[in-house]
């Protein structure tokens, strides 16, 4: 499963995790039937399943969290067809805006982000589900625009 999940890193900071669509094919070549791709301290929990007909996950309900503080916003995109290049942006010493890696995710690709980020779409009509925490509290509550920086962090 090494090839076809990748983890962009930084300062030993995950900072975008990129699942490949081949990883269900390989999930399936090693025999196990579900993989989570996410650290179990992540936020958001991403998992990839392959299982026979018939097969059965026990019926449950899960349990609210009692109390998030300082609740990191993480978001997963998912390419059902075209393909997106992302930008990854400096999660340290609160300078969000430093450019430090860029991944291109296709059709069948998804990612979890864990940091700052901006996307080109590079074909028309490229189609996206994306997932993050709820609830939306409007775009002033939500989002920082990226001042992007040189390596020096001087503003370009």
């Amino acid at each position: 499963m090494e090839n076809s999940i990748e983890r962009i890193e930084r300062n030993g900071k995950i900072l975008a995790i990129v699942t490949r669509a081949k990883a269900l094919q390989e999930l399936e070549q090693s025999g196990k039937s579900m993989l989570f791709v996410s650290p179990d301290e992540f936020s958001f929990q991403v998992g990839i399943h392959n299982r026979p007909k018939g097969d059965i996950c026990t019926p449950h309900v899960h349990i609210p969290f009692s109390q998030l503080t300082n609740f990191p916003v993480q978001e997963f995109f998912y390419i059902i067809s075209g393909s997106v290049k992302i930008d990854i942006y400096n999660p340290d010493d609160n300078n969000y805006d430093l450019k430090v890696s860029e991944v291109t995710i296709n059709e069948g690709d998804s990612i979890i982000l864990n940091c700052g980020h901006g996307f080109t779409f590079l074909e028309d009509n490229t189609k996206v589900i994306e997932l993050k925490q709820g609830p939306y509290r409007g775009r002033e509550n939500e989002k920082r625009d990226v001042k992007e920086t040189n390596k020096e962090g001087d503003y370009i």
